[in-house]
């Protein structure tokens, strides 16, 4: 029934949002997932075999057969796919398994272990790893990375200057790309690099997906010395 609604609404243009694997404007997906979602979402995020979309209170989830309702009890902040399912809700942070009292700006779940940033710092679950301003969290390579002003590598402890506070963030394959003050850059810990404009991303092996475009980009382009 939410697909032949959406189908029958009249279409406006809207910006293009970005995920892992294509991109959406309003509520039409395409790229690895086709599908017409109720409506555009506040995120779109994917992970190996579902595209996920949070509205307030709502949660869809698509795995390219049927199209699935969650309820969330709040409005979404954030949303990641990868490594496991989160949900941000302000003082909260969702979860397939539970809904836990941590009032996370960004969050990560590894396995058994949430690892989130919020006021004070990088925590795992109710303990606070590293003090820090962070507004982002990604997993990498076995280790959780915090990003605002500067980035964090944890469990090393290395932090490595940025150019400016991150706004959005997510691993690649080369290494982890942020967007700040309009700019998209790749970093490892030898420090960041600029390599293009943007405003939104989305990031899925070598790939990242841009905008404003469409634009996808080959994280393998990025020359490091």
């Amino acid at each position: 029934m939410l697909l032949f609604l959406a189908a029958c609404a009249p279409l406006t243009a809207q910006a293009l949002l970005p995920y892992p694997g294509g991109f959406a404007e309003g509520g039409l997906v395409g790229g690895r997932f086709q599908v017409v979602l109720p409506g555009a979402p506040l995120f779109l995020d994917a992970d190996e075999k579902a595209l996920y979309a949070a509205y307030p209170y709502e949660l869809l989830r698509y795995d390219g057969l049927a199209l699935e309702s969650q309820p969330l009890p709040g409005v979404p902040t954030f949303l990641r796919a990868r490594p496991g399912l989160v949900v941000g809700l302000g003082k909260a942070v969702y979860t397939e398994k539970a809904l836990l009292p941590y009032p996370a700006k960004d969050a990560a779940l590894l396995e058994e272990d949430l690892f989130w940033v919020g006021e004070g710092g990088l925590y795992r679950e109710g303990v606070r790893l590293q003090e820090g301003d962070f507004r982002r969290v990604v997993a990498w390579e076995g280790r959780v990375v915090a990003l605002g002003k500067e980035a964090l590598f944890h469990p090393e402890g290395r932090r490595v200057p940025l150019p400016a506070p991150a706004e959005e963030a997510a691993a690649t394959a080369c290494g982890v790309a942020f967007l700040a003050g309009g700019r998209l850059y790749l970093m490892r810990e030898t420090g960041a690099k600029l390599w293009a404009e943007g405003a939104r991303m989305a990031a899925l092996g070598e790939r990242v997906y841009l905008t404003p475009g469409p634009r996808v980009l080959d994280c393998r382009e990025v020359v490091w010395p």
